[in-house]
């Protein structure tokens, strides 16, 4: 009896999980995926987004996520986690205005001791620390103003590939 009861309040919460009322929407890039799902614990009261890095060499590299929408003015916690295989792939991920993915690589390229970010650079709205393999790294920050932003990794060479839309509304 007691094995049927668990059952049925893990059925109950899958399906209440599975409505998404937070506002945030995903375009994913990779298929439906036949692994275990890994629930993320939010640091805070804020909701949380895990976003993947993934690649064996530097023509596989990517997010999981091509393009990301949430609301305006929302703190938000952004778990990275990083499922590259080459040692040579630490990542980051880098929350900025849109269409300025080369100017932030490009000073970020002077900033290898803050993870390849600027800390002065105002294209960037919020970043990650730099990931290495297997790692996931959390922050939190609150989304901008509505509009159309991306997300790079900064990491030199990654942000011609390692890049997707960042929408507020």
């Amino acid at each position: 009896m007691i094995k049927y009861t668990l059952a049925f309040i893990l059925a109950a919460t899958l399906v209440a999980c599975g409505n998404n009322n937070s506002g945030f929407s995903a375009d994913e890039s990779t298929e439906l995926s036949t692994e275990p799902v890994k629930v993320t614990t939010p640091l805070n009261t804020a909701d949380t987004i895990t976003i993947i890095a993934s690649g064996a060499n530097m023509s596989e590299m990517k997010f999981n996520l091509k393009s990301l929408k949430v609301p305006a003015g929302k703190t938000l916690t952004v778990a990275l986690e990083n499922q590259s295989t080459d040692a040579t792939m630490p990542h980051n991920i880098v929350f900025i205005q849109e269409g300025k993915a080369n100017d932030v690589g490009q000073a970020g390229l002077h900033n290898k001791e803050n993870g390849y970010v600027s800390p002065d650079d105002k294209n960037v709205i919020a970043h990650s620390p730099l990931v290495q393999i297997g790692e996931t790294a959390y922050f939190t920050f609150t989304t901008p103003a509505a509009g159309n932003y991306e997300f790079i990794c900064s990491y030199p060479g990654h942000w011609g590939m390692m890049k997707g839309a960042f929408v507020t509304e």
